[in-house]
């Protein structure tokens, strides 16, 4: 039992490393934007713009998570994936909200930390190619071939129920938000009426035509961001690159309330939502990657 135990935490903490490293790779976007906005990301973004930091740390962490679960090269595998997981828990957790998430990242460290020590211990193809130089060649060939058949069968039916759950998950969208089978949907919130230039930019940047394949982006103005949409504002031009760029507004009927203004002052093109926030909770729920400035 104890062999066992030490086989299955190598097992379930390698699948958090291969979930995370599918989520940089298929959800680049999100994760980009999360390390944007993170209290010390100048720590890294320096090295390399975030989405090139993101794209290379999916890779790293799908190819440590794997070599881990297969218990191979197992010591390279662990000190990879702390050169990875310790410089994402300094510049993305460290003085974000919360502890939880800190905590979890000081626990796979203590785990990866284990096994940069110990190896895989137990039933790992380390053991299996160590033991085999002992064996003949013909039948050592043969224990191999197997033990990495069956690795590998697993590991791609691992995979395939990845690319399964992702693709469901991508159908199941309301169907009036479903602008096309192939279109991404983003939606940012902003707070402060200097946020609308970001938003129009990003606009800009993640046309249909690039790889975000943007189809749908909406803007949710909520708190002092609302003063931008009153006629006769500064940021007028900027409202209108947004439309051309193809941006919807809506405005947080809740914040026009805050700051005493009238809906009939504002701009034409713009919606007025009567609770912006539960409005971007609808739109997570329809499919849309979200990001708050």
């Amino acid at each position: 039992m104890q062999k066992i135990s030490f086989l299955v935490l190598r097992i379930m903490g390698s699948l958090i490393f291969i979930t995370a490293g599918f989520n940089h790779l298929l959800q680049t976007a999100g994760a980009v934007a999360r390390l944007e906005k993170a209290p010390f990301a100048h720590l890294t973004t320096w090295l390399a713009p975030a989405e090139t930091l993101i794209i290379l740390s999916g890779v790293g962490l799908l190819v440590g998570g794997a070599m881990l679960l297969a218990g191979f090269k197992t010591r390279p595998a662990a000190a990879l994936l702390l050169g990875i997981l310790i410089p994402i828990t300094l510049t993305v957790q460290i003085g974000a909200e919360g502890f939880g998430p800190l905590f979890k990242n000081i626990a796979l460290i203590g785990m990866l930390l284990f096994f940069l020590v110990n190896g895989a211990v137990h039933y790992g193809l380390d053991q299996t190619l160590l033991h085999n130089k002992q064996l003949k060649p013909a039948f050592k060939n043969k224990i191999t071939s197997k033990y990495v058949a069956v690795l590998a069968f697993g590991l791609l039916m691992f995979l395939g129920s990845c690319a399964s759950g992702t693709t469901v998950a991508q159908n199941t969208t309301a169907p009036e938000a479903v602008a096309t089978q192939t279109g991404k949907k983003y939606a940012v919130l902003i707070s402060q009426p200097n946020h609308l230039k970001a938003a129009v930019n990003t606009a800009q940047t993640i046309t249909k035509e690039s790889r975000y394949q943007r189809e749908s982006f909406v803007v949710m103005a909520c708190s002092k961001s609302v003063e931008a949409f009153v006629k006769g504002s500064d940021l007028a031009p900027e409202f209108e690159k947004g439309k051309a760029a193809g941006i919807t507004y809506r405005v947080c009927g809740l914040s026009l309330r805050q700051f005493n203004i009238d809906a009939s002052t504002l701009v034409e093109g713009v919606e007025v939502i009567p609770n912006g926030l539960t409005y971007l909770f609808d739109l997570q729920q329809q499919g849309y990657t979200t990001v708050e400035l």
